[in-house]
């Protein structure tokens, strides 16, 4: 009898704690960062890790690129899943932010209350892009993805070009200095008068591993002119000692 008592303790604590935990995107449709979609999809889709509060949601977000919709919604049987009606076109980039304005109390909440951390689903349909729809892409960085015994004395800054335009206000750069991230905040960056090249000073440490990630599902920064995002980029290089 203690035993099960024990047992449904642990359950009640594991069952509580979940429920004070935001809510989790565990599938998707489409995916994050998918490529080739059909244009015939008709419904946009995700479903979380937990009883999600039905009434409450947020697909569109500001400064997106959402497909054409009639915001006709719909909720899973199992109070997990959402979807919402669209109609979409050939070779497009499309981005929806989920809870991606933040307004509390409104946007995609568990039956707790809590809300979902603001996340980019981001896809791209089936067809070839024209130039103005295409994503961006990384021609080249400075240091090169995997460059050993970089020297720090002579390399004062992370440079990384583009094969286009991009939005020069801001960034989807994050630093690893040895596999811990580097706050940036405040770190002064450039772009070149014509967008392509992007560049961020940093004083780099001798002998380190450094790794750098450009965009997620929480940091779609990098974007072109077009408001199409950077599908997500990593490298990394190594210093050596200053010479």
């Amino acid at each position: 009898m203690r035993l099960h008592l024990v047992t449904l303790v642990t359950l009640v604590v594991v069952a509580s704690a979940r429920g004070a935990e935001p809510p989790k995107v565990v599938a998707s449709s489409p995916k994050f960062w998918e490529v080739g979609v059909s244009p015939s999809l008709k419904k946009v889709s995700v479903t979380f890790d937990q009883v999600m509060r039905s009434g409450f949601w947020d697909f569109i977000g500001n400064n997106t690129l959402p497909p054409p919709t009639d915001y006709e919604m719909s909720m899973g049987a199992d109070l997990k899943s959402f979807g919402m009606q669209v109609s979409m076109q050939p070779g497009k980039v499309y981005v929806l932010g989920l809870n991606e304005r933040g307004i509390p109390g409104v946007g995609f909440q568990n039956d707790k209350g809590i809300s979902m951390k603001p996340s980019y689903l981001v896809f791209q349909t089936a067809g070839n892009p024209s130039q103005e729809d295409a994503p961006p892409r990384v021609i080249s960085t400075s240091p090169a993805s995997n460059s050993q015994e970089v020297n720090p004395a002579a390399v004062r800054a992370i440079t990384v070009t583009f094969d286009r335009a991009m939005e020069v206000k801001k960034h989807g750069f994050h630093l690893f200095e040895e596999k811990k991230p580097v706050e940036l905040k405040g770190a002064a960056f450039t772009y070149s008068l014509d967008g392509k090249m992007f560049t961020l000073n940093y004083p780099l440490k001798p002998s380190t591993r450094y790794e750098v990630v450009m965009n997620s599902t929480e940091d779609i920064g990098f974007a072109a002119t077009n408001h199409a995002p950077l599908w997500p980029v990593r490298f990394a290089f190594t210093t050596g000692q200053p010479r």
